[in-house]
């Protein structure tokens, strides 16, 4: 904890229009030309498989356990479960390098593994191109992917010419970049209640950014408009943080699209990067995360030495009394998690948590039929510590601490630009009925 908060106002600098097409038109550029340097996964494999027994699932959940390469068929480098097994029948995807030798490990099992990705570099230059076309074909911002600095311009944008939105920064990462935090507001004071989202925690997970400015569009554009968004903005401020992670996430477009972590330099190892979804100070440094600092999982020295959880913490602080709810934005588990991930009991307030998650998940399969479980971390996803909903809850007392993992598809983490809307869409109808059955 700190006994002083900052949260200060960015300086705004209006963009014209032309100079944003100039700037769109640069940041391509600039992109594809380093995409050259990028870390290349020419030859790695994305795989599906299905347990359909007991022991199928228990030596997945056994292989995606076990820390870094120990328990891991030889001559794996790379194994990363972009699915997890959860339950029998529900499909796990499994990302390596050597997908001919997991494959065969998989066989020996009784399972029957498909490839969604034979070639998962090609893959990532296709899905960079396609999103290059669609900015310079003139797609909406919203339906398209953006490097941190256009987000940041967006917001400004934003902040000068509408009323409802402001923008602060929370933080600023090891590699000196803001992080931003948008409140939309249509007034009422600073006593309020209020509603905090966090979108890319984990930096590979763009939909989880895309998302977050889908909903600040939202939220801007339509109050007085659409009589649910008014209502909702007349309710409670929401606070929306569209790029939790700067760091990581510029990582991921000028070096390696599949970057988790921060990029914070470990003075012990030679390894770079903290789970900063693993660093909030709940049941920190227990199951589920880990102190080698080469692991995606590595929860860094002590709860909170980092500067993008500090700054989560820090809002939510400021927020105490006002914030209602406090939902994390992940990718890829298709699931609407609640606390505890560290442990099996279920929290006091759970009947609660229930209602609100019964009827969000059921505003998301209403959207599109998509179908999101919803539990205790630890019993529909897997077991965590140091997580975001899990302090929201345990420490701040704020019940409705969630954390949601958007629509699982083929693509893994590399979700095209054509499921920005659906999925945004369904994720926001998801978040505006939790919104509304909060009493």
């Amino acid at each position: 904890m700190t006994s002083s908060i900052r949260v200060s106002k960015l300086h705004k600098q209006a963009i014209k229009p032309y100079d944003m097409k100039r700037l769109v038109i640069f940041s391509v550029f600039m992109v594809a030309l380093a995409w050259t340097q990028k870390t290349n996964y020419k030859g790695y494999k994305l795989l599906r498989v299905t347990p359909q027994t007991k022991e199928q699932l228990a030596y997945l959940v056994n292989l995606s356990r076990s820390p870094d390469t120990k328990g891991w068929p030889s001559d794996l480098k790379t194994l990363d479960f972009w699915r997890d097994p959860t339950t029998l029948a529900q499909s796990v995807d499994i990302f390596t390098d050597n997908g001919a030798l997991m494959e065969q490990e998989l066989l020996s099992k009784g399972m029957q593994p498909s490839t969604l990705m034979d070639d998962v570099q090609s893959f990532l230059d296709r899905r960079q191109a396609e999103n290059a076309n669609s900015i310079a074909a003139g797609s909406r911002f919203t339906e398209t992917y953006h490097t941190y600095e256009e987000i940041i311009d967006y917001l400004n944008q934003l902040a000068n010419s509408n009323p409802l939105v402001s923008v602060s920064r929370i933080g600023v990462t090891d590699e000196s970049r803001d992080i931003v935090t948008a409140r939309i507001s249509s007034g009422g004071g600073d006593t309020k209640p209020a509603i905090y989202l966090e979108c890319g925690m984990h930096a590979r997970e763009w939909i989880a950014h895309s998302t977050c400015i889908w909903i600040i569009d939202e939220l801007s554009t339509l109050y007085g408009q659409i009589p649910e968004i008014t209502g909702l903005l007349d309710r409670f401020d929401w606070f929306i943080t569209p790029v939790s992670n700067p760091d990581g996430y510029v990582h991921s477009w000028l070096n390696d699209r599949l970057w988790r972590k921060n990029r914070k330099i470990n003075p012990s190892s030679p390894c770079i990067g903290v789970d900063t979804n693993r660093n909030f100070d709940a049941n920190f440094g227990g199951v589920g995360s880990s102190d080698n600092p080469c692991s995606d999982t590595y929860g860094g020295p002590s709860a909170f030495s980092e500067a993008e959880s500090q700054a989560m913490r820090d809002i939510l602080l400021s927020l105490q009394g006002r914030a209602k709810a406090a939902v994390s934005i992940h990718n890829n588990a298709q699931v609407w998690i609640s606390p505890y991930g560290y442990t099996t009991e279920r929290p006091a307030d759970y009947a609660e948590m229930e209602r609100i998650m019964t009827a969000g998940a059921a505003a998301i399969e209403a959207t599109y039929g998509t179908n999101y479980p919803f539990g205790p971390g630890s019993e529909v996803l897997y077991f965590t510590s140091g997580t975001t909903k899990d302090y929201v809850y345990g420490t701040l007392g704020i019940v409705h601490g969630y954390t949601l993992e958007l629509r699982n598809t083929p693509d893994g983490f590399v979700t095209p630009t054509t499921l920005i809307a659906p999925v945004a869409t369904e994720a926001w109808n998801g978040i505006k009925a939790m919104a509304n059955a909060i009493v």
